[in-house]
């Protein structure tokens, strides 16, 4: 084994310098290229112990061509690639020097990442002196100190940039000036009571010429130099990490307060471990032990009957753009009885838009759908109520007609025949009209259709039990390409049954038409008829036809209202609106 020259005798600066840099640092022989030594930080990127590399030939990284044992002492850079003991290659630059220690030759050669070089090379490449090429070109800030003045005797560019002192002013302040006061006394009386040769780590807070702040990770060191004691500190500025982490930890107690003072389930699904750690688990549906479930229990809890339908609207956000989507649907509760559950979730994305993670809330919304299902009772015994009323309309309806008909009879008795003629007419127009409203009342008062039928369905039904019926030509176009939303299905048919009405009263129309048209995010309802038209300046100064509720539905989802009329010439209701861009569901 080739002995190491001086300067890496124990203690030397230079050895200091060495071994404690960061960056991998080797030193050979031109003839038979021999490593005489590495550091720590080479042995570690090569993956052999630097005790068993010395006096071993350098196998693992190529030599820049045309480097001799009497080069120059001009710094040398080129990208090489280098071999681990695993096999695996590392592209790295390696900044390559000769020097002669006792009138022998020996190369130095520090070798970086590519990601290094860009901020070392400057240094290295303006670097001429053997040791401050090590110790300049180190991409930490570093400081050389007296232990008994505390002077700052040498530091390298990276502390220059950091701390914004110009080298000359750093030299003449000591390690007391770059911290706040309140902390010089602690400082003090940590580093003196260190072990002369201690390896120290640790954090301290550090000050910049500019008064800001930094949380600066110290690794120390103690040595000789020119007989007095002098410690290097080498820095790393740790300030944005230990932001983080306080910020983490601030987020972990909002969240903690959050799940002790609220009933609902907090939830977040890792698709990378397939799992759902949750907060207030037990509280809500009673289930013990471990917060952490597979995604599959999750959906083993649905309701049979809605397992499918959530599965798929789950798979469909994932599948889509879609950043915030909910479900609503029966879940178990531990003690064997399902409950209503709502779901609102938010879905973290990758930068190429593929879905990562699931965060979402799950609220109980039993006692709302229970006072839902109270709701539709009550409307549906409202409804009989209505029916009972109703009757009495029907009577006033039949008793118009018995007068009319009586008054037409006695004309004819009378032998008036024109006149009796005019009430017969009158008497077939009303029979007419009061078997429409009876035949609209009467639909009215049936359940809703919307839920089970969709909008489609619902429409049919109310064209075939109203208005083909009562003699009216009626046709249903649709042109529905993509399921539109509940809310969206409900004022739609609102909408058509309001037209409806006001063409079965108004119009005297003998055809109608509906048609439903829609793509990915847009829907449209248009319903015509071929009545008898009206002025839409004097309806709406008159505020009749239903024409208000009907804009202020439609416009109330952000969308628009169009009315196309004349007098003779029939009437045409457009309603069209965008939905499903973003989280406007």
């Amino acid at each position: 084994m080739t002995n190491p020259p001086d300067p890496f005798a124990s203690g030397t600066f230079f050895a200091h310098i060495f071994h404690a840099s960061p960056v991998a640092m080797i030193v050979t022989t031109p003839d038979d290229d021999r490593y005489v030594d590495v550091n720590d930080a080479y042995a570690a990127l090569v993956g052999i112990p630097r005790l068993a590399l010395r006096g071993q030939r350098n196998v693992h990284l190529l030599q820049p061509e045309g480097a001799t044992a009497t080069g120059a002492r001009q710094l040398v850079e080129e990208p090489l690639c280098l071999r681990a003991a695993d096999g695996r290659l590392h592209d790295v630059v390696a900044s390559t020097q000769f020097e002669e220690w006792d009138g022998r030759p020996y190369r130095i050669t520090l070798v970086q990442d590519l990601t290094d070089y860009n901020r070392t090379g400057a240094a290295l490449r303006s670097s001429e002196a053997r040791f401050r090429l090590f110790f300049d070109s180190i991409p930490l800030p570093i400081f050389v100190f007296d232990l008994e003045t505390w002077r700052i005797l040498d530091v390298n560019p990276i502390a220059v940039e950091l701390y914004g002192y110009s080298r000359d002013e750093l030299l003449t302040m000591t390690m007391l000036d770059i911290r706040p006061p309140e902390t010089v006394a602690s400082y003090i009386a940590t580093i003196r009571a260190l072990p002369a040769d201690s390896r120290f780590v640790d954090v301290w807070r550090h000050r910049k010429k500019d008064g800001g702040l930094m949380d600066m990770e110290l690794i120390s060191y103690a040595f000789d130099l020119d007989g007095r004691a002098v410690r290097l500190h080498i820095l790393r500025d740790v300030s944005e990490k230990l932001a983080l982490q306080e910020a983490l930890r601030r987020n972990q107690e909002r969240l903690k307060i959050v799940a002790d003072v609220t009933t609902d389930v907090i939830w977040e699904y890792d698709m990378a471990r397939g799992a759902v750690d949750t907060v207030g688990l037990f509280e809500l549906f009673g289930y013990a032990g471990d917060s952490s479930r597979p995604w599959e229990w999750w959906f083993e809890q649905v309701h049979p009957d809605e397992r499918d339908a959530v599965e798929k609207a789950t798979r469909d956000a994932l599948a889509g753009d879609r950043t915030i989507f909910s479900t609503q649907y029966r879940f178990l509760h531990a003690a064997g009885h399902y409950i209503y559950v709502y779901n609102r979730i938010h879905i973290v994305r990758d930068a190429d838009g593929v879905a990562r993670r699931m965060i979402g809330v799950t609220i109980d919304v039993s006692r709302q759908v229970a006072m839902q299902e109270a709701a539709t009772l009550a409307k549906l015994e409202e409804r009989r109520r209505l029916a009972r009323d109703l009757h009495d309309a029907v009577t006033q309806s039949l008793y118009s007609l018995s007068l009319m008909a009586e008054v037409a009879r006695r004309h004819a008795t009378a032998g008036d025949n024109r006149a009796a003629n005019e009430y017969v007419g009158r008497l077939g127009e009303l029979a007419l009209q009061s078997l429409k409203e009876m035949r609209l009342l009467v639909y009215e008062l049936r359940p809703s259709a919307l839920e089970q039928e969709g909008l489609t369905g619902a429409l049919q039904i109310r064209l075939d039990a109203v208005e083909l019926r009562s003699g009216i030509q009626a046709r249903l176009m649709d042109e529905l390409r993509h399921p539109l939303p509940p809310d969206i299905q409900r004022e739609f048919f609102l909408i058509a049954e309001e037209a409806l009405n006001n063409a079965l009263k108004h119009a005297a129309a003998s055809s109608v038409w509906v048609r439903l048209g829609s793509d990915a995010h847009s829907a449209r309802l248009e319903i015509s008829d071929d009545g008898q038209g009206f002025d839409p300046a004097a309806a709406r100064s008159s505020g009749g036809l239903g024409l208000i509720s009907m804009r202020e539905r439609i416009e109330k989802l952000g969308g628009q209202f169009s009315l196309t009329t004349a007098p003779g010439q029939g009437t045409t209701i457009c309603v069209g609106l965008e939905y499903g861009r973003g989280d406007n569901e």
